[in-house]
């Protein structure tokens, strides 16, 4: 597997959340496990899109659905660790996009990993991939140049 890099410009996030590594998301060496860093980036994701007004699964049966995750771990984990998850939308199309994540220490701001998900918007009920409504790429396109200048 190729060891690509993941680099994210800061003004890509837009969202932060902070959550506590549980006991029972350690594993024999006292640290976080990959599993559970998953999880905790799907918990950031879900807060992300919430915040945003959006439901992961609509009364018609259409959602986000992740269908590719890039993660970069840089430094291990322990219990009770409170970490920073900052989340944005760096490329946005019609049936989808990516989403950055960076995982950070709060009491140090130390680096602890980078995600990035490529997420679809999908129908369940259809099985396939369909287009973003437009509210959905209202809400999570970003704003544009010239209102950031002001």
């Amino acid at each position: 597997m190729s060891d690509q890099e993941l680099i994210f410009d800061d003004e890509v996030f837009v969202f932060e959340t902070v959550m506590r590594v549980r006991s029972t998301e350690i594993d024999g060496g006292q640290y976080l496990t990959l599993e559970s860093l998953t999880t905790l980036l799907a918990e950031a994701r879900a807060r992300f899109l919430y915040s945003k007004g959006i439901q992961e699964i609509n009364a018609d049966h259409q959602g986000i659905m992740v269908n590719n995750l890039h993660l970069k771990v840089m430094s291990r984990v322990r219990a009770r660790e409170e970490l920073l998850f900052e989340v944005g939308v760096e490329q946005l199309s019609e049936n989808g996009g990516e989403m950055a994540i960076k995982v950070t220490r709060m009491h140090d701001g130390s680096l602890v990993a980078l995600a990035r998900q490529h997420f679809v918007s999908y129908d369940y009920r259809l099985d396939k991939i369909t287009t973003l409504t437009s509210m959905i790429q209202e809400v999570l396109s970003p704003p544009p140049f010239d209102i950031l200048m002001t």
